[in-house]
């Protein structure tokens, strides 16, 4: 195993840190940012930490690269693979909520999750799906759908902006239903459903 420079070493600790911290590597960007260098010389040394054994390359992948060996040129322990999937912030009316600059990170999914591409990730503003456990400040998983079952919880474009809601089909309409007595259904106001939520996930406070 070849040694690293002293640069090397510190951008291999940052990614390992990052990596355990948050469950995917940093992006080229955001090493940069923390080290005061270029895009352009992340790419070198990551490049070099790669002919060198500790990192490996996943192409066309965002963060696209995985550890293989840690600073002190152990093989890190096997973990599930995973792929990454944007998280989308609040919408303002009239904008689109899959621009890139709504990107606010990403967010894992085991690889072996089918359709990944198709899947993306909202967090979750206000309480209205209270009583379904979704609160304020968590995180949904979603896949790209443009319809579903009653009873399903679903993202609706409403007036241009995003929400979480439960999709109530009768006979006569679909209508968006709300988890919290405080809200009332969503009765008379056209909506599209983009995505069906099919995963929660949640950072308690503290840690």
């Amino acid at each position: 195993m070849e040694n690293l420079t002293k640069k090397q070493k510190k951008i291999l600790e940052y990614i390992e840190k990052y990596t355990n911290d948050n469950s995917y590597p940093p992006t080229f960007k955001e090493i940069a940012s923390k080290f005061e260098i270029t895009v352009g010389t992340v790419q070198d040394h990551i490049s070099a930490l790669q002919k060198k054994g500790y990192l490996d390359r996943k192409p066309d992948t965002a963060r696209g690269f995985k550890l293989i060996r840690g600073t002190d040129g152990s093989e890190t322990k096997d973990k599930p693979d995973y792929d990454y999937v944007p998280l989308y912030g609040s919408v303002a009316a009239g904008e689109p909520i899959f621009a890139d600059n709504n990107i606010q990170g990403y967010i894992s999914v085991e690889k072996n999750r089918r359709g990944h591409k198709l899947h993306f990730a909202l967090k979750v503003k206000g309480d209205s799906m209270r009583d379904a456990g979704i609160y304020d400040g968590d995180i949904v998983i979603v896949r790209k759908q443009d319809s579903a079952n009653d009873g399903e919880i679903v993202i609706a474009l409403l007036d241009d902006e995003a929400t979480v809601k439960t999709l109530r089909n009768t006979r006569i309409k679909a209508y968006l239903e709300a988890a919290n007595s405080r809200y009332k259904s969503i009765l008379n106001r056209p909506f599209q459903i983009i995505g069906k939520v099919i995963e929660l996930r949640r950072q308690y406070q503290g840690i």
